[in-house]
């Protein structure tokens, strides 16, 4: 063989060698594309997945945020219609006159020794009192009374001022308005 055949069978051969290499090269390349490729699918599905579970955890804590406060502001407004009920309920006690109450008033304080005690009344009761107690008490105007009485003796202290019925009457109720403020809304 010559000098030129052996190197054309050389160069032949280099070239079938490096067509291989390049060949493999190219399989690997695609491989390593097709596993890199893979990969990339499956972190974006991981990372997809992780953000609808944490924007559903956003929507569920914003939910329940709203939700709670829906909760406060109806449970507000029923404490508010509450208070203006025992307000208008209040108002009306206060406008009847005094004498409208004389007997419920002769009732309360007819079983009581009332020696030695002071009757405190609103301003404007005194005369109906005295007339009531016919001298068993002293009676004594006190402007902070807006109705009803207060019975000061030595040994105890009776309030049937407006505003301790209207405490008793709210402590009476107290479950029943509990439950009206907590029921839950159909």
């Amino acid at each position: 063989m010559s000098a030129e055949g052996l190197r054309k069978s050389v160069l032949d051969k280099a070239r079938a060698e490096a067509d291989e290499i390049l060949e493999r090269a190219q399989e690997e390349a695609n491989a390593a594309l097709a596993s890199a490729t893979e990969l990339a699918d499956q972190a974006a599905a991981e990372t997809i997945t992780k953000a609808r579970r944490d924007a559903e955890q956003a929507r569920q804590r914003a939910l329940s945020s709203l939700e709670r406060e829906m909760r406060l502001k109806t449970l507000e407004e029923k404490n508010r219609l509450l208070e203006e009920a025992f307000a208008r309920a209040a108002a009306a006690f206060k406008a009847e006159p005094v004498q409208q109450f004389r007997s419920i008033h002769q009732k309360e304080l007819q079983a009581l020794d009332l020696t030695g005690a002071t009757v405190l009344v609103p301003r404007g009761a005194k005369t109906e009192f005295d007339a009531l107690l016919a001298g068993r008490a002293a009676v004594k105007e006190a402007p902070a009374i807006e109705a009803g009485y207060i019975v000061e003796h030595a040994a105890f202290r009776l309030d049937r001022s407006l505003a301790a019925r209207l405490d008793e009457i709210k402590a009476e109720l107290r479950s029943e308005i509990a439950g009206m403020l907590f029921a839950e809304q159909p």
